[in-house]
Protein backbone atom coordinates (compact mmCIF):
# COMPACT_ATOMS: atom_id res chain seq x y z
CA UNK A 1 0.00 0.00 0.00
CA UNK A 2 1.34 3.54 -0.66
CA UNK A 3 2.21 5.04 1.85
CA UNK A 4 4.04 9.35 2.37
CA UNK A 5 6.18 8.49 5.72
CA UNK A 6 9.56 10.12 5.45
CA UNK A 7 12.47 7.61 5.18
CA UNK A 8 15.88 6.97 6.40
CA UNK A 9 16.75 5.30 3.11
CA UNK A 10 19.88 6.91 1.68
CA UNK A 11 19.86 8.73 -1.46
CA UNK A 12 21.05 6.43 -4.77
CA UNK A 13 23.63 7.41 -7.20
CA UNK A 14 23.25 6.68 -10.56
CA UNK A 15 23.97 7.25 -14.16
CA UNK A 16 21.03 6.90 -16.25
CA UNK A 17 19.39 4.00 -14.86
CA UNK A 18 22.42 2.04 -14.05
CA UNK A 19 23.15 2.05 -9.78
CA UNK A 20 26.96 3.70 -9.25
CA UNK A 21 26.84 3.85 -5.64
CA UNK A 22 25.25 4.16 -1.86
CA UNK A 23 25.52 7.45 -0.73
CA UNK A 24 24.13 6.51 2.73
CA UNK A 25 27.62 7.07 4.08
CA UNK A 26 29.40 9.94 2.36
CA UNK A 27 25.63 12.05 2.98
CA UNK A 28 25.15 10.97 6.34
CA UNK A 29 21.85 10.11 6.37
CA UNK A 30 19.97 8.22 8.82
CA UNK A 31 17.20 8.55 11.48
CA UNK A 32 18.46 12.47 11.98
CA UNK A 33 18.18 13.12 8.29
CA UNK A 34 14.18 12.98 8.34
CA UNK A 35 12.14 15.68 9.28
CA UNK A 36 11.11 16.58 12.63
CA UNK A 37 7.43 17.94 13.39
CA UNK A 38 7.30 21.48 12.56
CA UNK A 39 4.46 24.06 12.27
CA UNK A 40 3.07 24.53 9.02
CA UNK A 41 2.51 28.17 7.91
CA UNK A 42 0.34 28.81 4.81
CA UNK A 43 1.56 31.28 2.08
CA UNK A 44 -0.70 33.62 -0.04
CA UNK A 45 1.82 35.36 -1.71
CA UNK A 46 4.37 34.73 -4.42
CA UNK A 47 7.19 33.91 -2.03
CA UNK A 48 9.32 31.82 -3.98
CA UNK A 49 12.22 32.83 -5.37
CA UNK A 50 12.28 32.12 -9.41
CA UNK A 51 9.46 32.61 -11.76
CA UNK A 52 7.53 29.41 -13.00
CA UNK A 53 7.92 28.91 -16.88
CA UNK A 54 6.66 26.47 -19.62
CA UNK A 55 9.58 24.36 -21.47
CA UNK A 56 8.94 21.52 -23.85
CA UNK A 57 10.81 18.38 -24.48
CA UNK A 58 12.30 16.16 -22.28
CA UNK A 59 15.26 15.82 -20.14
CA UNK A 60 18.52 15.06 -22.08
CA UNK A 61 19.23 12.07 -19.34
CA UNK A 62 16.30 10.86 -17.04
CA UNK A 63 13.93 11.35 -20.04
CA UNK A 64 11.12 13.53 -17.89
CA UNK A 65 8.87 15.03 -20.33
CA UNK A 66 8.58 18.54 -19.34
CA UNK A 67 5.29 19.06 -21.48
CA UNK A 68 2.82 19.48 -19.12
CA UNK A 69 4.62 20.12 -16.19
CA UNK A 70 5.66 23.90 -14.33
CA UNK A 71 9.52 24.53 -14.37
CA UNK A 72 10.65 26.89 -11.48
CA UNK A 73 14.09 28.55 -13.05
CA UNK A 74 15.81 28.15 -15.87
CA UNK A 75 16.75 24.80 -17.64
CA UNK A 76 19.89 26.73 -18.28
CA UNK A 77 20.84 25.80 -14.53
CA UNK A 78 23.13 22.55 -14.57
CA UNK A 79 20.97 20.72 -11.86
CA UNK A 80 17.23 20.01 -12.26
CA UNK A 81 15.22 18.38 -9.20
CA UNK A 82 12.03 16.56 -10.26
CA UNK A 83 9.52 16.72 -7.73
CA UNK A 84 6.44 14.18 -7.43
CA UNK A 85 4.02 15.24 -5.28
CA UNK A 86 0.50 14.58 -4.11
CA UNK A 87 -1.90 16.97 -2.45
CA UNK A 88 -3.15 14.67 -0.19
CA UNK A 89 0.87 14.25 1.23
CA UNK A 90 1.36 15.83 4.62
CA UNK A 91 5.00 15.47 4.16
CA UNK A 92 4.81 17.15 0.60
CA UNK A 93 2.88 19.92 2.13
CA UNK A 94 6.29 19.54 4.51
CA UNK A 95 8.20 20.18 1.79
CA UNK A 96 6.51 23.03 0.34
CA UNK A 97 6.61 24.98 3.07
CA UNK A 98 9.55 24.38 4.91
CA UNK A 99 12.29 23.46 1.99
CA UNK A 100 11.05 24.57 -0.95
CA UNK A 101 11.18 27.93 -0.12
CA UNK A 102 14.83 27.49 0.52
CA UNK A 103 15.90 26.00 -2.13
CA UNK A 104 14.21 28.34 -4.43
CA UNK A 105 16.14 31.29 -2.62
CA UNK A 106 19.59 29.52 -2.71
CA UNK A 107 19.88 27.42 -5.66
CA UNK A 108 16.91 28.29 -7.88
CA UNK A 109 17.34 32.43 -7.80
CA UNK A 110 20.91 32.35 -8.35
CA UNK A 111 21.10 29.84 -11.24
CA UNK A 112 22.48 26.32 -10.41
CA UNK A 113 18.57 24.87 -10.30
CA UNK A 114 15.60 24.58 -11.77
CA UNK A 115 12.59 22.32 -10.17
CA UNK A 116 9.99 20.48 -12.47
CA UNK A 117 6.69 19.63 -10.64
CA UNK A 118 5.18 16.16 -11.12
CA UNK A 119 2.12 14.53 -10.19
CA UNK A 120 2.48 10.84 -7.85
CA UNK A 121 -1.23 10.73 -6.88
CA UNK A 122 -0.92 7.59 -4.43
CA UNK A 123 -4.06 7.78 -2.06
CA UNK A 124 -6.77 7.41 -4.26
CA UNK A 125 -9.64 9.10 -6.02
CA UNK A 126 -9.23 12.05 -4.55
CA UNK A 127 -5.57 12.04 -5.17
CA UNK A 128 -6.55 11.67 -8.70
CA UNK A 129 -8.69 14.16 -8.90
CA UNK A 130 -6.30 17.05 -7.70
CA UNK A 131 -3.01 15.86 -9.78
CA UNK A 132 -5.91 16.52 -12.68
CA UNK A 133 -7.22 19.81 -11.33
CA UNK A 134 -3.18 20.83 -10.91
CA UNK A 135 -2.47 19.53 -14.67
CA UNK A 136 -5.68 22.19 -15.39
CA UNK A 137 -4.48 24.87 -13.44
CA UNK A 138 -0.67 24.90 -15.16
CA UNK A 139 -2.60 24.79 -18.96
CA UNK A 140 -4.71 27.64 -17.68
CA UNK A 141 -2.08 29.48 -15.70
CA UNK A 142 0.89 28.73 -18.38
CA UNK A 143 1.32 31.15 -21.21
CA UNK A 144 -0.55 34.69 -19.42
CA UNK A 145 0.82 33.82 -15.66
CA UNK A 146 3.03 31.07 -15.09
CA UNK A 147 3.27 32.38 -11.70
CA UNK A 148 -0.42 31.94 -11.44
CA UNK A 149 -0.41 28.49 -10.82
CA UNK A 150 2.31 28.44 -8.10
CA UNK A 151 -0.10 30.58 -6.42
CA UNK A 152 -2.82 27.73 -6.95
CA UNK A 153 -0.32 25.07 -5.82
CA UNK A 154 -0.05 26.51 -2.46
CA UNK A 155 -3.41 27.26 -1.98
CA UNK A 156 -4.75 24.04 -2.27
CA UNK A 157 -1.76 22.85 0.24
CA UNK A 158 -3.20 25.25 2.55
CA UNK A 159 -6.25 23.61 2.69
CA UNK A 160 -4.92 20.32 2.84
CA UNK A 161 -7.07 18.48 5.53
CA UNK A 162 -7.41 14.08 6.93
CA UNK A 163 -6.87 12.33 3.35
CA UNK A 164 -9.85 11.27 1.70
CA UNK A 165 -12.58 13.02 4.11
CA UNK A 166 -13.79 15.34 0.95
CA UNK A 167 -11.33 18.55 1.35
CA UNK A 168 -9.80 17.61 -2.27
CA UNK A 169 -12.51 16.50 -4.08
CA UNK A 170 -13.39 18.91 -7.20
CA UNK A 171 -15.94 20.52 -6.02
CA UNK A 172 -13.52 21.66 -3.34
CA UNK A 173 -10.58 22.51 -5.34
CA UNK A 174 -12.98 24.87 -7.41
CA UNK A 175 -14.03 26.95 -4.14
CA UNK A 176 -10.12 27.19 -3.99
CA UNK A 177 -9.76 28.37 -7.10
CA UNK A 178 -11.89 31.20 -6.36
CA UNK A 179 -9.55 33.12 -4.21
CA UNK A 180 -6.48 32.49 -6.56
CA UNK A 181 -5.55 35.73 -9.01
CA UNK A 182 -4.88 34.11 -12.88
CA UNK A 183 -6.58 30.91 -12.58
CA UNK A 184 -9.90 31.63 -13.60
CA UNK A 185 -12.77 28.94 -12.30
CA UNK A 186 -14.75 28.56 -15.19
CA UNK A 187 -11.21 27.63 -17.08
CA UNK A 188 -10.01 25.44 -14.91
CA UNK A 189 -14.00 23.70 -15.03
CA UNK A 190 -13.85 23.75 -18.82
CA UNK A 191 -10.36 21.91 -18.54
CA UNK A 192 -11.82 19.51 -16.04
CA UNK A 193 -14.66 18.70 -18.56
CA UNK A 194 -12.88 18.64 -22.21
CA UNK A 195 -9.80 17.96 -21.34
CA UNK A 196 -9.88 15.44 -18.56
CA UNK A 197 -9.04 12.36 -20.16
CA UNK A 198 -5.78 14.21 -21.55
CA UNK A 199 -4.80 15.20 -18.03
CA UNK A 200 -5.20 12.56 -16.65
CA UNK A 201 -2.88 10.90 -19.59
CA UNK A 202 -0.32 13.23 -18.49
CA UNK A 203 -0.62 12.25 -14.55
CA UNK A 204 0.20 8.68 -15.47
CA UNK A 205 2.96 9.52 -17.03
CA UNK A 206 4.56 11.41 -14.40
CA UNK A 207 4.25 8.34 -12.30
CA UNK A 208 5.07 5.80 -15.24
CA UNK A 209 8.40 8.24 -15.49
CA UNK A 210 8.96 7.66 -11.58
CA UNK A 211 8.15 4.30 -10.83
CA UNK A 212 8.72 2.15 -14.34
CA UNK A 213 11.25 4.13 -15.85
CA UNK A 214 13.80 5.74 -12.84
CA UNK A 215 12.99 2.96 -10.15
CA UNK A 216 11.71 5.21 -7.62
CA UNK A 217 9.29 4.27 -4.61
CA UNK A 218 5.64 4.58 -5.48
CA UNK A 219 5.24 7.17 -2.42
CA UNK A 220 5.34 10.88 -1.80
CA UNK A 221 7.47 13.02 -1.73
CA UNK A 222 9.62 11.38 -4.30
CA UNK A 223 12.46 12.90 -6.22
CA UNK A 224 15.26 12.73 -8.41
CA UNK A 225 18.34 15.43 -8.77
CA UNK A 226 20.09 15.01 -12.00
CA UNK A 227 23.20 17.10 -13.07
CA UNK A 228 22.34 17.94 -17.16
CA UNK A 229 26.57 17.84 -17.49
CA UNK A 230 28.05 14.71 -15.94
CA UNK A 231 24.72 12.55 -16.57
CA UNK A 232 24.61 11.34 -13.18
CA UNK A 233 21.82 11.83 -11.07
CA UNK A 234 20.37 10.99 -6.91
CA UNK A 235 16.66 9.49 -6.10
CA UNK A 236 16.08 11.24 -3.37
CA UNK A 237 13.64 9.07 -1.04
CA UNK A 238 10.63 10.51 1.30
CA UNK A 239 10.79 13.51 3.30
CA UNK A 240 14.29 15.10 4.08
CA UNK A 241 15.40 18.04 5.45
CA UNK A 242 16.91 21.22 3.42
CA UNK A 243 20.36 19.81 4.84
CA UNK A 244 19.95 16.93 2.68
CA UNK A 245 19.52 18.49 -0.92
CA UNK A 246 21.98 20.89 0.29
CA UNK A 247 24.62 17.70 0.32
CA UNK A 248 22.79 16.32 -2.38
CA UNK A 249 23.85 19.58 -4.58
CA UNK A 250 27.03 19.24 -3.44
CA UNK A 251 27.67 15.51 -4.41
CA UNK A 252 25.88 16.73 -8.02
CA UNK A 253 28.48 19.60 -8.38
CA UNK A 254 31.70 17.49 -8.18
CA UNK A 255 33.49 16.87 -10.94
Amino acid sequence: MPDDRSTDEPPITVSRRTALAALGGALGLGAAGVYAASTLATDDGDALAGDFRREDGQSAHLEVNYAGSPVLGSLEADLRLFYWSDYQCPYCKRFDVDTLPKLAENHVATGDLAIVFLELPVFGADSDVAAAASKCAWRVARDDDPNAWGRWHRQVFAQQGDKNDGWASEDRLYEYTRGVDGVAEDELRVCMDERRDAVTAAVQEDVTTAVDDLGLRRATPAFAMSNVTTGKWLGIPGAQPYETFEKVVERLQET
